[in-house]
């Protein structure tokens, strides 16, 4: 894969994809979301944050992804990337199969790409300001975009808490991607159109951006 850090591009392959779940600071934002969840059939975790072990070929940074039917959705998260063991942060899209995620919530995430921002920022220059951070997310809906979440870095368990977490689980590795967590949705799940998310740095007065739009396959069972 290749990225772009303050103009230079470099080449990296990950090893190890990990999903971070129900990371956030606010537990009672945490119980809301989870029962939000019970209510669509999706079972609730057995711990929380939840670590889902993914395949490390569904990180990707292209413009389209490709689903079978239309019952998946995005979600924009802070993405943490360890290359050669210097870390550096992403803006990506943990896409999920709503329908598959009330069988199992880790293979709904596993049969869909996970999409990430060709340009990220390296981790050193933002922890000071980590909570800080904003992001928003808009979807398709009605031919018209809407704001689909909004919020602050600061609403999830820091990186080094995070990274500290998966060191206890043995979820870590070399080479490794880490999702962070993503935000309450202002109002109900939009399946597939075009997702965009940005990540505001006000400091520094820059973003990173991602796009994505979902095509349909063929459905064999439906012919």
């Amino acid at each position: 894969m290749e990225f772009i850090c303050n103009g230079t591009a470099f080449q990296w392959t990950p090893t190890r994809l990990v999903i971070a779940g129900y990371t956030g600071k606010n537990q009672e934002a945490v119980k809301k979301h989870i029962d939000e969840l019970e209510e669509l059939g999706i079972p609730g975790p057995p711990r929380v944050p939840m670590l889902f072990d993914l395949s490390p070929h569904l990180l990707q940074t292209a413009s389209e992804i490709t689903v079978v039917r239309n019952d998946g959705s995005g979600e924009a998260e802070a993405v943490l990337l360890d290359v050669n063991g210097k870390w550096y942060v992403g803006l990506g899209s943990d896409h999920t199969d709503r329908v598959l995620e009330a069988v199992s919530i880790q293979k709904s995430k596993e049969v869909c790409v996970k999409p990430v921002s060709k340009e990220v920022w390296a981790l050193d220059d933002i922890l000071d300001r980590w909570d800080d951070i904003e992001v928003r997310s808009w979807v398709e809906k009605d031919g018209k975009e809407h704001l689909y979440q909004s919020g602050t870095l600061g609403e999830f368990l820091h990186p080094n808490e995070l990274l500290r977490l998966v060191r206890e689980r043995g979820y870590d590795a070399p080479g490794m991607a880490l999702y962070c967590g993503t935000f309450p949705l202002h109002g109900e799940f939009v399946y597939g159109g075009t997702f965009r998310a940005e990540m505001t740095d006000r400091a520094k007065g820059r973003k990173l951006e991602l796009k994505y739009r979902t095509k349909l396959l063929k459905d064999a069972e439906e012919e």
